[in-house]
């Protein structure tokens, strides 16, 4: 099993891209709707994967989803250093970065709990080790109102009181402010953060203000509009941020940019 992959996976996933006949049909006969595919991305790490998801099907068929996001991290990740995935999904920066650079510290966060498991399952998979939180980041800690999703797309998971009708139901799950996990030794300090929350960046980059304004945290890579007045980026400018558009590197429709912030 060369590389983490059965080769019955790496047969399927060749199917898979080529966009062959008869993929669904036979995935379905044989693997059922639950099945997973065991892929390994370019950087090496090794995921399984839903051939139907949003995000499992693009690194099924790209490598990667959102390169330009671990390329920009890679830089920072040196010995000492600790990044911080928040809204870390089923792992795919936060094991990929501890894959990449085992000198560095990773802590993920991630409050889907289905999600969190297959987050804990890829560390074990790819024998990293990885600080796992189930709880989202906010500016106060306690419950929240969280919608994880669409099934196909749980990266589309939300905190908040304004749920979207399309993806049904809501549970409450733990919050806590980043400067808090850290003020409690609960959590190391971050020297690097990428964090994807669907909207709840600047309530989360709030809550760990101090952690961002420290000197030795030098780089932010986020998700949002291009906007350079839009209050996330205003928040990372006071912080001591200068912020620069990453260009895409897969063929991803997406009307938000991944941008870095970097300290002067």
């Amino acid at each position: 099993m060369p590389g983490g992959v059965p080769a019955a996976d790496r047969l399927w996933r060749f199917w898979r891209r080529r966009k062959w006949p008869g993929f669904h049909r036979a995935w379905r006969a044989c693997r059922g709707p639950e099945g997973r595919l065991h892929c390994a991305t370019r950087y090496g790490s090794v995921f399984a994967l839903d051939p139907y998801g949003y995000i499992d099907h693009m690194v099924l068929t790209s490598g990667f989803y959102e390169s330009e996001v671990i390329e920009a991290l890679r830089g920072e990740l040196r010995p000492g250093a600790v990044l911080w995935d928040i809204g870390a999904n089923f792992g795919l920066v936060a094991v990929t970065a501890a894959r990449l650079e085992g000198a560095a510290q990773v802590v993920a966060f991630e409050p889907n709990r289905t999600e969190f498991r297959r987050l804990a399952r890829h560390a074990a998979m790819n024998r990293c080790r990885i600080g796992l939180a189930n709880c989202a980041l906010s500016d106060v800690s306690g419950k929240m109102a969280f919608q994880p999703g669409p099934a196909q797309n749980s990266g589309m998971g939300r905190l908040g009181n304004d749920p979207d009708p399309r993806f049904g139901f809501q549970e409450q799950v733990p919050v806590a402010t980043g400067d808090g996990l850290i003020q409690d030794g609960l959590q190391p300090a971050p020297t690097v953060v990428k964090i994807d929350v669907e909207g709840h960046e600047l309530r989360a980059l709030q809550g760990m203000a101090h952690a961002l304004a420290h000197p030795r945290c030098r780089l932010v890579v986020f998700e949002d509009a291009r906007d350079t007045a839009s209050p996330v980026q205003a928040l990372l400018r006071e912080l001591g941020f200068e912020i620069s558009p990453l260009e895409r590197r897969e063929a991803t429709h997406h009307p938000l940019e991944n941008l870095a912030a970097r300290k002067r």
